[in-house]
C-alpha cells in the first residue's frame, strides 16, 4: 500500500528535499517533534543506501588506492587550505571563518551515497570518500584545528568512535544483514521503494535540523542571512573546484568529487571540535543544510544533460 506514496517520493525527490528545510523553518513544532528521530534518520538513509551500491565497483576502487587517496586528500586537506586562504583574504568575521575551514576539512555528509543514487553519480565512489573520509578524520582533523587554526580541541576517543560506530559501522551491518536474508532480485525490484524510503529519512533529516532556526532568524536576521550566503558560495565553490580538479575521472567521477566537495558533514564536525569551535558554528551547522538539500533540485537537470552528453 506504501508503494504509490513512495513512488512519488522518488520521482519529485529534489522537489520534495528542498521543502523539507524550508518546513522545517516555517514549522517549528515540527521540527521540534521530529528532532528526536534526527540521528534514525541519517541511520536509514545510509542503511537503505547500502542495499543499493554496486560493491564491485566499491573493491574497485580499492585496487586504485593512488586515486583513492588523491581525492581524499582533496576533500580533507587541500579544501580547508584554499577556504582557509580564501577567507583570510576577505576578512570574514573569526566566527564565520572558523566554521567555513571546519566545513571545508569535514568528510562527506552520511547521506552522500543517497545523493550519489538520487542524482544518477557514483554512489560507490561517494561511499568510499564518506567512510575513508570519516576514519580518518582524527588525524587531518587534528592538523586543521592546531596548524590552520591555533585551536585545541578536547574530545575523548571513545566519544568519536562511539560517533562513528553510530553513522558508519550500525548502516553497514543493518544492510549487511538485509543482504542475508533477502533475495537480491527482491531488492532490484523494488528500487523505487528502497529510494523513496531514503526520501523519507533524507526529509525527516531535513526538517528537524531545523529546530530552533527559526527563532535565530527573527532574533539576528543579519548574521543568518550572512551565514545563509557564505554556505551556499561555499557549497557551490568547493563543488565546482572538486569537479574540475577530478575531470580525468570522467563526467560520472567528475560529478560525485564536486558533490562529496561541496556537501559536508557538519554535524559530526560539531561534535568533534567539542564547542571549542566556537557558538558561531552551532548555527552553521544548521544554516549549511540549505544548500545540502536545495542544491540537489536546482543541480539535478545539469547532471542530466552533461551525464546524457557524455555517453
Amino acid at each position: 500500500m506504501l508503494t504509490p506514496f513512495l513512488a512519488l517520493l522518488n520521482r519529485h525527490a529534489r522537489l520534495i528535499l528542498a521543502g523539507g528545510i524550508f518546513a522545517g523553518l516555517v514549522l517549528p513544532d515540527l521540527a521540534a517533534l521530529l528532532r528526536p528521530l534526527m540521528e534514525a534518520a541519517v541511520v536509514a538513509s545510509l542503511s537503505l543506501s547500502l542495499l543499493r551500491i554496486d560493491w564491485a565497483t566499491v573493491v574497485d576502487w580499492g585496487r586504485r588506492p593512488l586515486r583513492a587517496l588523491a581525492a581524499l586528500g582533496w576533500i580533507l586537506l587541500g579544501a580547508p587550505l584554499l577556504t582557509l586562504g580564501a577567507v583570510t583574504l576577505l576578512g570574514l568575521p573569526p566566527g564565520l571563518s572558523v566554521a567555513l575551514v571546519f566545513a571545508a576539512a569535514a568528510p562527506p555528509v552520511t547521506a552522500a551515497p543517497a545523493f550519489a543514487l538520487l542524482l544518477g553519480l557514483d554512489a560507490a565512489l561517494a561511499l568510499v570518500l564518506l567512510v575513508a573520509g570519516t576514519a580518518i578524520l582524527p588525524l587531518t582533523l587534528g592538523a586543521v584545528a592546531f596548524w590552520l587554526l591555533d585551536l585545541e580541541l578536547s574530545i575523548g576517543l571513545g566519544p568519536f568512535l562511539a560517533r562513528v560506530a553510530l553513522y558508519i559501522v550500525l548502516p553497514f551491518a543493518i544492510s549487511e544483514t538485509a543482504r542475508r536474508f533477502v533475495r537480491r532480485d527482491w531488492l532490484e525490484a523494488r528500487t523505487t521503494d528502497i529510494n523513496g524510503l531514503i526520501v523519507l529519512a533524507l526529509v525527516i533529516f531535513a526538517v528537524a535540523i531545523m529546530d530552533g532556526v527559526a527563532a535565530r532568524m527573527l532574533a539576528d536576521p543579519w548574521t543568518v542571512a550572512g551565514f545563509t550566503a557564505a554556505a551556499f558560495i561555499l557549497n557551490m565553490a568547493l563543488q565546482a573546484i572538486g569537479t574540475s580538479a577530478f575531470f580525468w575521472l570522467g563526467w560520472r567521477g567528475a560529478l560525485t568529487m564536486g558533490l562529496a566537495s561541496g556537501y559536508r558533514n557538519m554535524a559530526i564536525m560539531l561534535v568533534l571540535t567539542a564547542g571549542m569551535a566556537g557558538p558561531d558554528m552551532w548555527l552553521y551547522v544548521a544554516i549549511a543544510q540549505f544548500p545540502i538539500f536545495v542544491m540537489p533540485m536546482l543541480t539535478n537537470p545539469i547532471y542530466r544533460r552533461v551525464l546524457a552528453a557524455g555517453r
